[in-house]
């Protein structure tokens, strides 16, 4: 699985709009539908957010198993 498809599935799951999810991390709304459509992928310190919110390892968020 890729960065996009795990960072949708992760919000999907939460139960988080994209603009929820991006006021959670002081992103933009625009910045989240990026990395869901594959567009580009979050930096380095937006990872560990993401990884500390959803409670899932840096590698997970990256596509590893």
């Amino acid at each position: 699985m890729e960065t996009k498809d795990v960072i949708l599935q992760l919000r999907i799951q939460n139960g988080w709009t994209q603009e929820e999810l991006a006021e959670k991390l002081c992103v933009t709304r625009q910045a989240v539908s990026r990395w869901e459509s594959g567009e580009t992928t979050p930096n380095t310190e937006t990872l560990k957010l993401l990884s500390a919110l959803f409670g899932v390892s840096i590698n997970t968020l990256l596509g590893s198993p």
